[in-house]
């Protein structure tokens, strides 16, 4: 099967294709002989993707840096070293690179985060807003549940720790940082009193303190990953006997 007959099965999952989603790197019309799906396509991913015989790999984030332009142009980041070494990684292992973004979003990320937290169903779901009744249940043991479900250690927590959990919201991904302040926002009008992200930063932290809402930071990748996983998994039994690998990534940072 052709990547491009390949990024056909996938822009039918959840249209429409956004203007950041598509083939970033290599050959639309190359013959797919093996299928990484991963979240960020690292030098780590590539090299597994490399010793894996896999020639096409599905990213969920941006391959290259700057995500958003921030008024550089992509043809002046190419020379920053990063960049370089991923573009130089892809071409040496001829692999060609596909970014699905909202698609799987919209497909399976959103809710697998609320399912591998062993949430019930949602009591909001409308667009991407997730709100979630609970039984009253203290903070610190609805962060303990959290930890053993997505097999952490740490989680940073914005919050009193014995506040009372009763509505909970999910800013997945990396809807739970500043720069995404609006939905932050929208997600208080569902009057949670309490919010599982995915990555966050001091400025919403500081946001969800005034606001009275306790915050708990999971992680980005951390809170996406079990849907990618989960597309990797459907992916494979429509491809099959093409094989499909999920490469999760290792935690980007130690606690000392």
């Amino acid at each position: 099967m052709l990547a491009k007959e390949i990024a056909g099965i996938l822009e039918e999952l959840a249209p429409p294709r956004g203007g950041d989603e598509g083939f970033r790197f290599g050959n639309p019309e190359t013959e797919v002989r093996g299928v990484l799906v991963c979240w960020m396509c690292t030098l780590d991913a590539i090299g597994r993707a490399v010793d894996e015989g896999c020639n096409l790999i599905i990213t969920h984030e941006q391959l290259h840096y700057p995500s958003t332009s921030g008024g550089a142009t992509l043809e002046s980041c190419m020379t920053w070293p990063v960049n370089q070494a991923r573009l130089s990684a892809l071409a040496k292992g001829d692999v060609t690179v596909y970014r699905a973004h909202g698609m799987l979003d919209r497909f399976c990320l959103l809710d697998d985060f609320g399912r591998v937290l062993n949430l019930p169903e949602p009591a909001v779901a409308e667009g991407y807003y997730r709100i979630y009744d609970v039984q009253p249940t203290p903070v610190i043991q609805v962060v303990e549940r959290a930890k053993q479900r997505l097999g952490l250690s740490h989680l940073r927590v914005t919050g009193s720790l014995d506040n009372m959990v009763r509505r909970i919201g999910l800013p997945w991904g990396g809807l739970g940082l500043s720069v995404n302040i609006v939905f932050l926002n929208g997600l208080l009008e569902y009057h949670p009193d309490c919010l599982i992200g995915g990555e966050t930063d001091e400025y919403a932290q500081r946001f969800c303190q005034d606001a009275g809402v306790v915050l708990i930071e999971t992680g980005h990748a951390v809170s996406e990953e079990p849907g990618l996983e989960h597309f990797a998994q459907w992916l494979a039994e429509r491809l099959d006997p093409t094989p499909v690998v999920f490469h999760g990534l290792s935690p980007a940072w130690t606690i000392v």
